[in-house]
C-alpha cells in the first residue's frame, strides 16, 4: 500500500485502540498526533496508550519531550515526515492517529512553514505581551491572517516568528498521498464514554499527575493547555471540592469532543466512519482501503 492512513477523531471515541487493531491487520507502524502526548509525566490526564495496549505495535511521535519544551505545528509535520520515510523504507505501512486536527491539517494539506527556526530571543519578549498585542504584531506582519489561527498565545508566538523570518504558513492542495479516515459515533454514546472515562482516569492517578504538573510547571505551559489538569486546581487550592471540578472537566471534554467532530468539516476528501464496535470500525476502514486500492 502507497498510501498514509490517518485516523482523526473526537477524544474518547476509542482512536487509538482502532488504530492497533488495524497496524496488525496491515502490518504497520503508528504515528501519534496528538499535540499533548508527546510529553513525558503528561499520561493519565492525556489518555496517553500504555506499552499494554500498545500490543508491540510500534508507536511514534509518544512521550519524548520535556514538560517545559516547546512543541509547534512545524515541528510535529517535519517529524511525523520523517518518521514516515522511516517506516516505509522498513517496506511497512503507516498509520497517524490522534484528535489534534491542527496537526493533520497542516501536514495532510501540505501547510508551508519555510524553513523558519525558533528566536528564543524573540519568543521571550513576545511572552510577555498580551495575546490581544500578539494579534495586532502578526496582523501587522500579515495582512491575510486568518481569525482561526488566532487562539493561542502559543502558536500567535510562533506566526510572528515565522512571519519575520520571511516566511508566512500557507496551504497548498490535498495531498493524495494520504487516505483520511474520520470516526464518529452517537452524540450520547460518546459523551457517556467521556464520563466514565473522566472518573477513570481518577482511579488510575489523575489527581497526583495533576498535582504533580502544576508544581513543575506555569500555568503558561503547553500541556497545561490541555483539558484534565488546570480543572483540578480550584480542587488544590481548596476553593471547590472534587465533585465539582470533575463535572467541569467532564463538560470541557464533552465540548471539546464537539468541537473536534466540527472540526471534520475543514478537512478536505475525509471518509467518515461510525463506530458502533471497534471491529466494525476496522472493518469499514479495510474495506476503504481495498476499494482505494483497486
Amino acid at each position: 500500500m502507497n498510501k498514509v492512513i490517518v485516523i482523526y477523531g473526537p477524544t474518547a471515541i476509542g482512536k487509538s485502540d482502532i488504530a492497533v487493531e488495524l497496524a496488525k491487520k496491515i502490518n504497520a507502524e503508528i504515528i501519534s498526533a496528538d499535540s499533548i502526548q508527546i510529553y513525558k509525566e503528561v499520561n493519565v490526564g492525556s489518555a496517553k496508550i500504555t506499552k499494554e495496549e500498545m500490543q508491540n505495535i510500534v508507536h511514534h511521535l509518544i512521550d519524548f519531550k520535556d514538560v517545559n519544551d516547546g512543541y509547534s505545528v512545524y515541528d510535529f509535520v517535519k517529524d511525523c515526515k520523517e518518521k514516515i520515510n522511516e517506516i516505509q523504507n522498513k517496506n511497512k505501512n503507516v498509520i497517524i492517529v490522534g484528535g489534534t486536527g491542527l496537526y493533520l491539517k497542516a501536514l495532510t494539506e501540505n501547510y508551508n512553514y519555510g524553513n523558519a527556526t525558533k528566536n528564543e530571543e524573540l519568543r521571550k519578549q513576545l511572552n510577555n505581551l498580551e495575546p490581544f498585542e500578539l494579534v495586532e504584531i502578526l496582523k501587522s506582519l500579515n495582512k491575510d491572517v486568518k481569525q482561526e489561527n488566532l487562539n493561542n498565545k502559543q502558536r500567535l508566538i510562533r506566526y510572528i516568528e515565522i512571519a519575520k523570518s520571511g516566511t508566512i504558513p500557507t496551504k497548498r492542495d490535498y495531498d493524495e498521498k494520504f487516505i483520511l479516515f474520520g470516526l464518529y459515533q452517537n452524540r450520547e454514546k460518546l459523551y457517556d464514554k467521556i464520563n466514565k472515562r473522566v472518573d477513570k482516569m481518577v482511579e488510575d492517578g489523575l489527581l497526583e499527575e495533576a498535582q504533580c504538573l502544576l508544581k513543575k510547571v506555569n500555568l503558561e505551559n503547553q500541556c497545561l493547555k490541555a483539558i484534565g489538569y488546570k480543572e483540578l486546581l480550584p480542587y488544590f487550592n481548596g476553593e471547590k471540592n472534587l465533585k465539582s471540578c470533575l463535572d467541569v472537566l467532564k463538560q470541557r471534554t464533552r465540548n471539546y469532543a464537539k468541537r473536534q467532530l466540527t472540526f471534520f468539516n475543514q478537512f478536505k476528501n475525509i471518509i467518515k466512519i461510525e463506530v458502533k464496535t471497534k471491529q466494525q470500525a476496522v472493518m469499514d476502514i479495510l474495506k476503504q482501503i481495498e476499494e482505494e486500492n483497486e
